[in-house]
């Protein structure tokens, strides 16, 4: 009877021993999976070769001498373009023209006044060998939309020689003909038959000069939301195959489509159906509000109601700091898509008026840019020609992510909002990160790649109130909130990555 009592204690102090330490390995499995789960790994995985750039939408003032009554932009506006794009230092921009805005359709130039805003940003872009696809808005037709007018063609062509064999623009890499062929609101009105024999009349017309290092950039089709379109790559693969030199996309996606991270797999399909050895970039990006973005949408248009100078076509969330993370969200995630590039809509809401009816007399502007450089001479607010908020991390995912590069992948924990991504040129890295989710997390960064470098550390982080905590000069220019800070990967960088902020590591110059 004793000796029994004294098994039974055993017993259940050996099943109390085991439940302890069945706790301590729960415990330490619990420990393991939150520190797992804080780790960002910088991958050897390279995602993209030869990457084209990030840039922005630049081109118009055509409705200048109509607003200031003066040939284009004054020396004084010019110059603080050329400053302030000289701290993006883009690799690639878009430049949009159209037959009566450069050149008149008889094959006449008229350099005095038509070209005179064109060739001031052509002649910048060639000085610092910025890769430019030129384009017009739209093709024009006899009759009706099928009859393609080919007088337009032969001086459309005409002119383009002019640019890139006469004038020396040779950093015309691309021709973009018909601006989002897909739409209803497109000179094809959504037709893919006429976009198709546009381009392949162009090719022909090309064919008579010297201009075979210009290759076309298309479909150029507006997808804002979808995947549903990605036979426009197809079919302009078939019928142009060779002539492409790079295949692009327009979006304008939802906030919502951004930070749950849908975007990524609506980018994927249009990726995916890219030919292999091309590469696809998003020739317009963008955000536009719906109903799904309801409190935004309302917030847009009252902004644009209490505006006497905002356009029908205008996104006022550009003066709010979280614009910048949306934008850097967007911006990374199509690199981590494999895109070879991105072009923000746009620099400077000076370019183009809304409506885009021809009506030159309106004042209405389209307000997307990183400024207004007319604020003064248009609004009589110079404080509109100041630099808003998303400037900032734009134009560092434009500046250290120079043309070139290897674009890297990094495996992310499970943490909604947070993305990231790596370039590699000529031996310097670039690490990216954002946090579009209101959560503050603690993250380490780690890399299989290499183990360690010294980098400066920018941050950026969005504030209730539309401004923005960031470290920037006397011009509104980023400027690293640390300098030479050593980054030891292979320990791992523990990171506070902050709710709606940005940060970006770089050791370029």
């Amino acid at each position: 009877m004793k000796k029994n009592k004294i098994n039974y204690m055993e017993t259940i102090l050996f099943s109390l021993l085991l439940l302890l330490v069945g706790c301590d390995d729960n415990a330490l499995n619990v420990e393991e999976a939150v520190k797992a789960n804080r780790e960002l790994k910088i991958t050897s995985e390279i995602l993209s070769t030869d990457f084209v750039g990030n840039g922005a939408q630049w081109g118009g003032y055509d409705v200048v001498p109509a607003w200031l009554g003066t040939e284009t932009l004054s020396d004084a506006d010019w110059n603080t373009l050329f400053q302030r794009i000289d701290f993006m230092r883009p690799p690639f921009l878009r430049i949009m023209s159209n037959s009566g805005w450069s050149y008149d359709n008889n094959g006449v130039y008229d350099e005095t006044t038509k070209t005179k805003s064109l060739f001031k940003m052509l002649d910048y872009a060639k000085d610092r060998n910025i890769e430019v696809t030129y384009g017009e808005w739209g093709h024009q037709s006899i009759g009706n939309i099928n009859t393609i007018d080919m007088d337009w063609i032969a001086n459309s062509v005409k002119f383009l020689n002019h640019l890139v064999n006469e004038k020396g623009y040779t950093n015309i890499k691309t021709i973009n003909i018909i601006n989002e062929p897909n739409g209803s609101w497109a000179s094809t009105q959504g037709d893919y038959n006429i976009y198709r024999d546009v381009q392949l009349a162009y090719i022909e017309e090309m064919a008579k000069y010297s201009l075979s290092s210009v290759k076309l950039m298309g479909p150029d089709i507006a997808i804002f939301n979808t995947a549903s379109q990605t036979e426009w790559i197809t079919n302009t693969n078939n019928d142009l195959g060779d002539y492409v030199g790079l295949y692009d996309i327009h979006v304008y996606p939802k906030q919502q489509l951004i930070r749950n991270g849908e975007f990524s797999n609506m980018l994927r399909a249009y990726k995916k159906i890219t030919p292999a050895g091309k590469q696809i970039v998003l020739g317009e990006i963008g955000f536009k509000y719906d109903e799904v973005d309801a409190e935004l949408k309302r917030l847009n248009e009252e902004a644009i109601e209490n505006d006497p100078y905002a356009g029908e076509d205008s996104n006022m969330m550009v003066y709010e700091a979280f614009y910048g993370i949306d934008m850097a969200d967007a911006l990374i995630q199509a690199m981590r898509e494999g895109y070879s590039g991105s072009l923000v809509w746009n620099m400077d809401d000076a370019m183009y008026n809304s409506p885009d009816n021809g009506d030159y007399q309106t004042d209405k502007l389209k307000r997307w840019g990183f400024w207004n450089i007319l604020g003064e001479e248009l609004t009589g607010d110079v404080s509109d020609e100041n630099i808003r908020p998303y400037f900032y991390p734009v134009s560092l995912l434009t500046r250290y992510f120079p043309a070139g590069s290897n674009i890297y992948n990094v495996e992310l924990p499970d943490k909604k909002g947070v993305r990231a991504v790596v370039a590699e040129h000529d031996g310097k890295y670039t690490v990216a990160l954002v946090n579009s989710h209101y959560s503050t997390y603690d993250i380490v960064l780690k890399a299989e790649a290499f183990s360690s470098f010294t980098a400066d550390k920018y941050a950026y982080k969005s504030k209730s109130d539309g401004s923005f905590i960031a470290e920037v000069d006397a011009n509104g220019f980023a400027v690293p909130l640390e300098n030479g800070v050593s980054l030891n990967f292979k320990e791992g960088v523990e990171l506070t990555l902050e709710g709606e902020s940005f940060v970006l590591f770089t050791n370029m110059d």
